[in-house]
């Protein structure tokens, strides 16, 4: 029996409680059609080198936890939704998908945050991309002919130290500006905008203005929204998602290490010039991204997390404890930007055309972004009905001649997640 580690237990137990799908759809086009027969063996090849992802989730009256699954990894020939945990997945938290040129990696996102995933979906490629084009390099990437190293299934908030959390002062942040309740924008199903950018537009126009692709990805939907809704009572934040394994010197664990940099679109960065305001977010990120800070900051999280399981005796009262957290975190941003960064693996690049990160819709609205092979893809998440804000930030994006297609919007198409009997 394995528990859920202190960094990975809010996505499960608050997903579920939720009732939200809390996986992830990593989906790529290739140069040429899938092989079926060289997938397969590149998916045996990936599940050996990581034999810690090979889990059943499963509970008692007082928990979920994993225990190890020695079944193999199922591969579907389909773009649909599968449904992980599940016979259909031999009750895996991940699965591949392809069809036609299309491969996708649906992973739960309990075990591995995007960080995470990108490991495993490099050593699948590049299992792949051996067979199929006779790749050779695999700098950067986890093979079998590397040792598995104790720390890649380690989670650093388990080894956050106690503190006394009846010290430490509650959130004082106020809410913040919702598209939802305060815009008054209808809820809808989970709706995807996919947008590609090419780098040759794109990148000069970030450089000019001070500000590296997420960031200028983050003011243009600040500056959207404002056009948009100019009359608020509540600050317009953004939640700018940020990998705090460098900050913590646990490169490589697969457990999820995020943090969150908060950037409040203020009436006085909103009077600054352009160039002037993606400084002040660059600026944001930076302080906020103070290895120090970090570390402060992912203590009381992971001694929140122990203290909320250690109060919710049952699985039904973590699910519900854990959930209202999920939830309740939404209150302080108007919207969200996670961005991994580069894909930085060149040899697996020239086989690759697409890479779209599609992700629970647990926000009012979510922006993915991936960066491989010239160009940008931005995978925009929304949970109401009107396309306000994707016209409004399309728009900002041809006053600034940065060229751009964007695809019809569609049904999220992320894997369910099965609750264990």
């Amino acid at each position: 029996m394995k528990k859920i580690s202190d960094g990975d237990i809010l996505h499960v137990y608050g997903g579920i409680g939720l009732g939200i799908d809390y996986s992830v759809r990593l989906s790529l086009h290739l140069k040429d059609p899938v092989d079926a027969s060289i997938l397969t063996e590149a998916v045996r090849n990936t599940e050996k080198r990581y034999p810690y992802l090979l889990l059943r989730l499963k509970k008692d009256d007082q928990n979920f936890f994993y225990e190890e699954n020695p079944e193999p990894i199922t591969i579907h020939k389909t773009d649909q939704k599968i449904n992980l945990g599940s016979a259909e997945t031999n009750y895996h938290q991940w699965a591949v998908c392809y069809k036609d040129d299309k491969l996708c990696l649906d992973i739960s996102h309990g075990i591995c945050d995007g960080t995470g995933m990108y490991m495993v979906l490099s050593t699948l490629l590049y299992y792949y991309c051996a067979d199929r084009y006779g790749v050779t390099d695999h700098t950067g990437i986890r093979t079998l002919e590397d040792p598995i190293l104790p720390d890649e299934s380690i989670d650093p908030l388990d080894y956050m130290p106690d503190m006394d959390m009846s010290k430490i002062p509650a959130p004082s942040l106020p809410p913040a500006y919702s598209l939802v309740e305060d815009a008054g924008l209808t809820p809808g199903d989970p709706v995807v905008y996919d947008i590609i950018i090419p780098e040759k537009d794109f990148l000069p126009f970030t450089s000019a203005n001070d500000a590296s692709p997420g960031t200028m990805i983050s003011i243009l939907f600040s500056r959207a929204i404002d056009e948009l809704f100019p009359d608020r009572d509540k600050p317009l934040t953004n939640s700018y998602i940020i990998n705090a394994r460098p900050m913590l010197g646990t490169l490589n664990t697969h457990h999820n290490c995020v943090n969150t940099v908060m950037f409040d679109y203020s009436d006085r960065v909103k009077a600054m010039p352009f160039d002037r305001q993606c400084t002040v977010h660059r600026g944001a990120t930076f302080i906020q991204s103070d290895a120090d800070r970090v570390k402060g900051v992912m203590a009381v999280s992971a001694n929140r997390n122990r203290m909320v399981a250690r109060m919710a005796p049952t699985v039904e009262a973590k699910k519900q404890a854990f959930a209202q957290m999920l939830n309740g975190g939404k209150r302080f941003f108007t919207y969200m930007v996670s961005y991994v960064g580069q894909w930085k693996l060149k040899a697996l690049s020239p086989y690759i055309t697409e890479f779209w990160t599609h992700v629970p819709n647990a926000n009012n609205l979510l922006t993915e972004i991936a960066a491989i092979n010239g160009n940008i893809f931005l995978s925009v998440h929304q949970n109401f009905k009107e396309d306000l804000v994707i016209r409004k930030f399309t728009e900002l994006l041809e006053r600034n001649h940065v060229e751009y297609k964007l695809k019809a919007p569609m049904a999220n198409d992320i894997a369910t997640l099965s609750e264990p009997e």
